[in-house]
């Protein structure tokens, strides 16, 4: 390839070559911004890389199959514990969490709870009360989910420290207390 500058194709090709290099910084250059502006969008609408499902599912010895088409088996009895008393299990508490403690104004806000008492199918709204003031209903409603588990998420601009929980079917959750602003 001729690059020297006392030919008309040296001339050429280097502003061929110019154009190219060009057009390669462009590329790369709108690139990483279109990443940043995508990841920025994606947070700012409350997905996060280490999201998880709200309650992982427990197993249970039942049985289970073995391989596709075959007899279901059932899992090896387990030792009996050392104590001749066997330990009870120990009893779910109702629970709420906010996904974050302080969030902007507009921010999505995802709540995660148990009500262990009510199974599946209960309807659950979220309250919020400020400084000073009563608990007073968000408009949003919920149905739980086996065992009690419930998510739901919200997105204010109201300003200030608020406390949410869930209420509903004669359950009252703790409170989470979010800083918006």
């Amino acid at each position: 390839m001729d690059l020297s500058r006392e030919t008309a194709d040296g001339a050429r090709n280097r502003l061929v070559l110019k154009i190219v290099l060009g057009l390669v910084a462009a590329g790369i250059t709108i690139g990483l911004l279109m990443g940043i502006a995508g990841a920025s969008a994606m947070r700012a609408l409350g997905f996060k890389a280490d999201d998880a499902p709200a309650e992982p599912a427990a197993s249970s010895p039942t049985t289970t199959p073995s391989a596709p088409g075959t007899e279901p088996t059932t899992p090896a009895p387990t030792a009996p514990s050392a104590t001749p008393e066997a330990t009870p299990k120990p009893k779910k508490e109702p629970a709420f969490r906010a996904s974050s403690s302080r969030v902007r104004p507009g921010e999505r806000i995802e709540f995660r709870g148990r009500a262990p008492g009510l199974g599946a199918g209960a309807t659950l709204t979220i309250q919020r009360k400020g400084d000073g003031g009563g608990w007073s209903d968000f408009p949003v409603r919920l149905e739980t989910r086996k065992g009690g588990t419930f998510s739901t998420w919200i997105v204010t601009s109201r300003s200030g420290r608020w406390e949410f929980r869930a209420v509903g079917d004669g359950f009252s959750s703790p409170s989470a207390t979010v800083e918006i602003g």
